[in-house]
């Protein structure tokens, strides 16, 4: 008798399985459905030995159901993406502004470079360490790209204060030249780099400290500060570094030649 139950719960689930969903048919399976909950809620135990028994005698089915799976995943994802995208897009838009513009940020490279990346950073993060290099390549190798340098002190008090401090730079000293040398051997600094830190390096290339410390703790800089806070919330950048290229926002460490893949296809469109 149990031999016969199981074969029936395998031919119920068989046919639920087989059975398409359209028309006539989906009465048909709605029929199969109820017989299948009825016989299963007065024959637990024959749910598993009929699953076994029909997936072995349709292997294909399991590899069907795995396939439908990933591809709905897949689908979803790129759905995700796709809206991602375009929400970025559209932020790069409405902040092109502050994005590009702002009175009182790090502009290296091509100052009217016909291109412009843009690079979110904390001098104390480790990767912006490691994309320093990557920073320096593109401005070696892509002689009309203008780069613009963002703080964004994701990594406590020290960063921020370190960020200040570099933004108060750009008061008195905006030149690309002093402004990246700056940059280099802050993200060059051994430990953690804070304002201290900050006001040494500035030191040692001639300028004022004593005035940039005094500029650093203004409302100017720190509403700068803010500005870069709230823009790379609004282009979803949540970590360091974080670039925007085109109307692409690209997240981490990528690597100079990926970054050089986006900027050339910037240059066919």
């Amino acid at each position: 008798m149990i031999g016969l139950t199981k074969l029936a719960a395998g031919a119920l689930v068989a046919a639920a399985i087989a059975m398409p969903a359209t028309g006539h048919a989906q009465m048909q399976r709605a029929d199969v459905d109820d017989a299948i909950q009825q016989y299963l809620a007065t024959h637990p135990e024959a749910l598993g030995p009929a699953i076994q028994k029909y997936l072995a005698d349709h292997p294909e089915a399991l590899r069907n159901a795995l396939l439908a799976l990933v591809a709905k995943r897949s689908a979803a994802a790129q759905a995700t993406q796709t809206a991602a995208s375009a929400s970025a897009r559209q932020a790069i838009t409405d902040n092109a502004k502050a994005l590009y513009s702002a009175p009182l940020q790090t502009t290296v490279g091509a100052a009217e470079g016909a291109r412009t990346v843009v690079e979110f950073f904390d001098f104390n993060c480790a990767y912006c360490r490691k994309a320093l290099g990557d920073t320096l390549a593109l401005i070696s190798d892509e002689p009309g790209l203008r780069i613009v340098l963002k703080e964004l002190p994701i990594l406590g008090p020290d960063s921020v204060e370190a960020a200040k401090v570099a933004i108060a730079l750009q008061m008195h000293h905006p030149s690309a030249a002093e402004s990246l040398e700056f940059h280099r051997r802050l993200l060059a600094t051994q430990g953690r780099v804070d304002r201290a830190a900050a006001l040494t390096v500035a030191a040692d290339l001639g300028f004022n400290a004593g005035e940039l410390d005094k500029d650093a703790a203004s409302a100017e800089v720190n509403d700068a500060l803010q500005e870069n806070m709230r823009l790379a919330s609004a282009l979803g950048i949540n970590g360091t570094p974080g670039y925007v290229v085109g109307d692409s926002v690209i997240p981490g460490a990528v690597g100079a030649a990926a970054l050089k893949a986006r900027i050339t296809a910037l240059k066919e469109q």
